[in-house]
């Protein structure tokens, strides 16, 4: 007797919405390790660059090089967090409890009240500042969240690289047309998106720093290292980061050089704005999703809307990975070109 559902799934069609289910239903389930994933991506590259690269060039075992790189990296981090540890906790603690009433006294700020009669709903812009500063205030007690799931990342990441020949032997061994195999698959084409959209941002993050410094020395503010941190961290934010940056440096500067130094930066962060949106982020990006620019910018749009701020991360991993998947189903559409077919025989001509 012939078996009916086996049969069904066999098919392209059904097999394929299968596998899209499983893998969509997965992604809804896990959500929350999505963070997760990201760290274990970024640490896997970066040992895999680094470990790998001592492994291949000194002609190290993989077990050394790999001790090297993580005992080299643990007294870096040790080292960072004796010097500034203290000093960030003091700074976050203050900031939770004092950024509030902060933003409520700026409406007695020279500034503000000069500009209070041409800005319309100033009352409802300072309210929404408050509102927003005590949520990224409070976020900030998430720190240590994201420190173990750094953690547990940089473990993973360290077994993957350890394991790595044993992994790729079980990859290899799956059926590419089994629901295990496709859903590996996918969740390969998922983690090249991540480290992807991390490499895309840290070049934007990194032109924003370098094309700020200059502008920072010309107007002489103080504290120039700590600010170049801010314009990077913000920097990985895309599309809204270097907006953040910018009005935070814009009151640096009005304190420092006034207007001036006010209508430089506010100039400075619409360039920087452009550059990122209508030149590096569609120019990068399109070197992976070969779709035009105004889709590109039209899908942060459209996740920002769907998602809030999660929503500008999801934007080139939706792309990518819909990309790779609709290649993959057209390749498989296309059949097979068999050796040694005969020809069709030409018609004969009429006459």
């Amino acid at each position: 007797m012939r078996d009916r559902v086996a049969e069904f799934f066999a098919e392209k069609t059904p097999r394929r919405a299968l596998a899209l289910a499983v893998f969509l239903l997965l992604l809804l389930v896990f959500r929350r390790l999505l963070v997760l994933l990201a760290f274990f991506v970024a640490f896997e590259r970066l040992l895999f660059w680094s470990a790998g690269f001592l492994s291949r060039r000194f002609k190290l075992h993989r077990g050394v090089s790999l001790g090297l790189v993580l005992g080299l990296s643990a007294v870096a981090v040790t080292l960072t967090g004796y010097l500034s540890a203290g000093r960030l906790a003091e700074v976050v603690r203050e900031t939770r409890s004092t950024l509030p009433q902060r933003i409520a006294a700026f409406r007695e700020h020279p500034l503000f009240l000069e500009l209070e009669p041409h800005l319309p709903d100033t009352e409802r812009l300072v309210e929404s500042a408050q509102h927003y500063a005590a949520n990224v205030a409070t976020s900030a007690a998430a720190l240590g969240h994201l420190v173990l799931y750094a953690l547990i990342g940089l473990i993973l990441a360290v077994v993957y690289f350890l394991d790595e020949e044993r992994l790729r032997q079980f990859r290899q061994s799956l059926a590419p047309d089994s629901l295990f195999g496709t859903l590996t698959r996918w969740g390969e084409h998922l983690a090249e998106a991540v480290s992807l959209t991390v490499q895309l941002q840290f070049i934007v993050a990194a032109v924003n720093a370098v094309l700020t410094l200059p502008v920072l020395w010309l107007i002489g503010v103080p504290h120039v290292p700590m600010l170049m941190l801010l314009i990077f961290v913000s920097g990985l934010i895309p599309v809204v980061g270097n907006l953040i940056s910018g009005a935070v440096l814009s009151i640096v500067a009005y304190q420092t050089k006034g207007f001036l130094g006010v209508g430089l930066f506010v100039g400075l962060t619409f360039v920087l704005h452009k550059i990122e949106s209508y030149f590096l982020n569609p120019r990068l990006a399109s070197r992976h999703v070969p779709l035009p620019g105004f889709v590109l910018i039209m899908s942060l749009i459209a996740w920002e809307h769907l998602l809030g701020f999660v929503g500008l991360f999801v934007s080139f991993p939706f792309l990518y990975v819909v990309g790779k998947l609709l290649t993959e189903f057209r390749g498989q559409d296309v059949p097979p070109v068999v050796e040694g077919a005969a020809e069709p025989a030409p018609s004969a001509p009429p006459g």
